[in-house]
């Protein structure tokens, strides 16, 4: 990580430290480190045969199945007249489980180069089989990667922007850029406090920096 995009994290762990938010809501996630969350783990984990959306497909079928398992004893309810019966319990809905196992299975079979856990193109309900899956998997994966070209080309574009403002090698112009690039909106209270300069220096900065075509396109989705 060069030094300019370490000073911008940060700068943005001032607003959100991800590693204090992980570790205060994290820490003891008992669905998240339960046996069944390990075992739907261990088996995303598992190599592929074959490293195609057919194979991730067909896992998360398995995968369903696993966690729709009922154990083997039964709810036993004796009834007034003395008779027996066994009540299978309540099935619970654990697609949510399967679900945080797809970045895993995406990166195992190479369609990723990290595990991105907000990569979850499955639909509500699950498809009547593998092969209608594949078709929605590669569907959603290919929208999805062309709106990020096109959000990493406008990024990209914003960026090589700062490199001609034209300001001196102190100044905070390129750093409150590539803020405005991650948190478009930002005020000039929130700038005075990151940049540790005064209200009036962070509304002067905000004037002197274009806004950037980027930071125009969240707003106006915002």
């Amino acid at each position: 990580m060069s030094r300019d995009s370490r000073a911008s994290l940060n700068a943005l762990r001032t607003i959100l430290d991800d590693r204090a938010e992980a570790e205060r809501y994290g820490g003891d996630d008992l669905a998240h480190f339960g046996p069944l969350w390990r075992q739907v783990k261990s088996a995303a984990d598992a190599p592929f045969p074959v490293a195609d959306l057919r194979s991730i497909a067909e896992r998360v079928f398995a995968l369903a199945e696993m966690t729709e398992r009922l154990p083997v004893g039964a709810s036993e309810v004796v009834a007034i007249d003395g008779r027996s019966l066994e009540l299978p319990p309540r099935c619970r809905d654990r697609n949510w489980l399967v679900a945080t196992a797809l970045p895993r299975m995406l990166y195992r079979a190479g369609f990723t180069s990290r595990i991105i856990p907000s990569l979850v193109p499955l639909p509500k309900f699950m498809p009547p089989s593998p092969a209608a899956l594949t078709g929605f998997l590669a569907k959603e994966i290919g929208q999805i990667s062309a709106a990020g070209l096109r959000e990493l080309s406008a990024i990209e574009h914003d960026v090589a922007k700062l490199t001609n403002l034209g300001a001196t090698q102190r100044s905070r112009l390129p750093l409150l850029g590539r803020l405005l690039i991650a948190y478009p909106g930002l005020q000039a209270s929130s700038v005075s406090k990151l940049l540790s300069v005064t209200p009036q220096g962070a509304r002067k900065l905000l004037a002197a920096l274009p806004t950037t075509p980027a930071a125009q396109r969240r707003l106006r989705a915002e």
